[in-house]
């Protein structure tokens, strides 16, 4: 069995540029808590996208989809917004990923958003899992679908930032026939594998995780100080948003002495 936190940002806000160092934080903190793996799953129209991605080609190992940070694997993927306001979690290898960007009439990449339909018809045939996020959340509810559409997706999350939702969720699963899957949600390294997937399986290869979970062998887990790491990690997110708003590029630079000074004790 492998622990592995499927929904994770490596930026703090979609809107600031990669932090190459954001990396070396959640892997840090990945091995601290007990992960074997994380999957990447920052917003596909996020600022610079791409960017995650060529520094991960640059810096780490790859061995079959899965890039390696001193033992702490990276999975790639994407959180797609769907066009009625609610969010898809994408597993898939890095050239399906490419693939997957290009399939609509813009580019996901670009801020295009599918409907949920479109979404499901347009992938059907991709080699991908597909999670629907944080589904009871307020104006992102994924429970405003139909039952038919729904019953497409590969699991449903229990996402590590929504409280008092799990019985709901897990209820909600059981009727469609859908796994359960479990991600932080974390922007900040602070809030990393508060919610985590169980996989049953040995093989961390992108291929297995996704065979695994469409096979609905997966359970989830919470670590231990879960409220009070997300409260503390939202908090210093806010902060650092703040920071670069009322000062822009100094803003930012105290933002990344905070983080990294923190991130060392």
């Amino acid at each position: 069995m492998k622990r592995i936190d499927t929904h994770t940002h490596p930026k703090i806000s979609k809107h600031f540029s990669f932090d190459p160092g954001s990396i070396r934080r959640t892997a840090r903190m990945a091995r601290s808590v007990g992960l074997d793996a994380v999957a990447l799953t920052e917003h596909f129209h996020a600022r610079g996208y791409w960017d995650i991605y060529d520094h991960l080609a640059d810096t780490y190992p790859c061995e079959r989809g899965v890039f390696h940070a001193r033992g702490i694997g990276l999975l790639t993927g994407a959180e797609v917004n769907i066009r009625e306001k609610a969010h898809i979690i994408v597993l898939a290898e890095l050239a399906e990923l490419r693939r997957l960007d290009a399939a609509f009439p813009e580019k996901l990449s670009h801020g295009y958003e599918p409907t949920l339909r479109e979404f499901l018809d347009v992938t059907d045939d991709f080699d991908i899992a597909r999670i629907g996020a944080h589904m009871f959340r307020r104006t992102k509810e994924l429970g405003k679908f139909s039952a038919t559409d729904l019953r497409r997706l590969h699991a449903l999350e229990i996402n590590g930032k929504d409280f008092g939702t799990e019985l709901m969720l897990i209820v909600q699963a059981r009727a469609l026939g859908l796994p359960i899957v479990a991600g932080s949600d974390a922007h900040h390294w602070l809030q990393l594998g508060v919610r985590h997937t169980l996989i049953h399986t040995d093989d961390i290869a992108l291929h297995a995780v996704i065979k695994t979970i469409k096979e609905g062998l997966t359970g989830f887990s919470t670590s231990p100080y879960t409220p009070l790491r997300v409260k503390t990690a939202k908090s210093l997110k806010n902060i650092t948003k703040m920071l670069r708003k009322c000062y822009g590029a100094v803003g930012l630079g105290q933002s990344r002495l905070v983080a990294s000074t923190v991130g060392r004790r």
